[in-house]
């Protein structure tokens, strides 16, 4: 069976993750979202849904009895203790559901997959990584793409940038660093030439 090499892919908020994983993608490589995963297991599992509900109360419910995102976003967003409590109740449901992912393309033999995941460190993720790789980029060109991208105004984005670990956080936990300070063509080389990296160490292992 062909050994299979997992990636996580982190960064910041604006820093260019999710252009790196398109180009990821357009490689043909695997990607697994994490903040798909973590859409998919409050909407799929009741007892994740119920602990929320527990713990935020039932105003963070729809009529449906769906999730109201955006109730709960206005519940935690600002309140660390809060937010590190809804970390703490739906990171091991998405943890669980990531495992059975990476297992499946252990079975299927799949060479290479990304785990795309904003807070890999802060959920553990990593751990079952083989190798992180980060994206950073200048403070100023985050704070442009974020407002473009979110519509926000100045003092948001650099409100949410503040809630953010700074550049060292990933540069030293991570052996691979994409630093996306030029223009699209230059991080789809700087992409590749990591990937080509990573690949042939991972050939040299099997």
């Amino acid at each position: 069976m062909r050994t299979t090499t997992v990636i996580g892919l982190t960064g910041q908020t604006g820093a260019g993750k999710t252009t790196v994983c398109s180009i990821l993608k357009g490689r043909g490589i695997a990607i697994i979202d994490a903040d798909q995963v973590s859409r998919d297991v409050v909407d799929e599992q009741k007892q994740c849904l119920a602990d929320l509900a527990l713990e935020f109360s039932i105003e963070i419910l729809n009529v449906d009895g769906t999730l109201n995102r955006d109730r709960l976003a206005n519940i935690v967003f600002g309140d660390k203790a809060k937010l590190k409590k809804l970390n703490s109740i739906i990171f091991p449901y998405i943890i669980a559901n990531i495992r059975e992912k990476i297992d499946a393309h252990r079975k299927a033999g799949t060479q290479l997959v990304v785990l795309d995941a904003p807070t890999l460190f802060e959920s553990g993720a990593d751990s079952f990584c083989d190798v992180v790789l980060s994206v950073v980029a200048p403070e100023t060109e985050r704070l442009n793409r974020i407002v473009i991208r979110d519509r926000l105004g100045d003092a948001q984005a650099r409100a949410r940038m503040g809630a953010q670990h700074p550049d060292e956080f990933y540069t030293k936990r991570s052996k691979y660093v994409i630093v996306n300070d030029s223009d699209l063509e230059e991080l789809r080389l700087r992409t590749l030439q990591v990937i080509d990296q990573i690949t042939a160490e991972a050939a040299q292992t099997e």
